[in-house]
């Protein structure tokens, strides 16, 4: 099932989008498949997570049921009680055994007019580095000021594309070896806010490897 998620919803964490939808399809009545032993859980994922503040219009979210149910129900259904910020884009059934995977995804951030033209000569700048290095922050990292804090990571070859049209910084990322470049990084790597520029960011489209609904 595709869904979007917009406005305030684009802020939660990938815990707390994970119980928006469970409830979600608890409330619509889905006859879901859950997990055995002492704590049974509902068989759900979000293929590829959101980073927490960027909106979507392409999550894909993986449900397994116990019983059949069409397509066209079980997004009406889910449609019904969808809180606002998320909705149902359409949804297809996958063969027994598939498991989608996220290949490559495509994310736009509309620029204020004083930004465009530092951002265009970074991009400039950097199309002439053989690498992009950057470090990889995580908990409490992230508050120090230590230039060697986390892991050193190059971002170019997780980067294949980064463009600037009119005003619209367009980004496209790839996994290398099942790691993700995380679209903060490369707004930091561009000079800009890796908090509140994110937060006007926009995933438009994620190649899964499967027919998308």
């Amino acid at each position: 099932m595709t869904v979007a998620i917009e406005g305030d919803l684009r802020f939660l964490s990938h815990h707390d989008m994970m119980r928006v939808v469970e409830r979600l399809a608890v409330r619509a009545k889905l006859p879901l498949h859950y997990s055995q032993g002492f704590n049974p859980r509902p068989a759900l994922s979000l293929v590829l997570p959101r980073p927490v503040g960027v909106a979507s219009r392409c999550d894909l979210l993986a449900m397994t049921l116990d019983a059949p149910i069409e397509a066209a129900d079980l997004c009406a259904r889910m449609a019904q009680t969808a809180p606002v910020g998320l909705s149902i884009r359409g949804a297809a059934i996958m063969a027994a055994g598939q498991r989608p995977l996220a290949r490559l995804a495509q994310y736009e951030l509309p620029l204020a007019d004083h930004k465009v033209q530092p951002v265009r000569q970074r991009l400039a700048e950097l199309q002439d580095q053989p690498t992009w290095p950057i470090r990889r922050l995580t908990g409490d990292e992230s508050l120090q000021i230590d230039p060697t804090a986390g892991k050193a990571m190059d971002l170019r070859p997780m980067v294949p594309s980064m463009t600037l049209e009119g005003n619209t910084l367009h980004l496209t990322l790839v996994p290398l070896d099942q790691a993700w470049a995380r679209p903060g990084e490369v707004l930091r790597l561009l000079n800009l806010d890796e908090r509140l520029d994110l937060a006007g960011m926009i995933r438009t489209a994620v190649d899964y490897g499967i027919p998308t609904p």
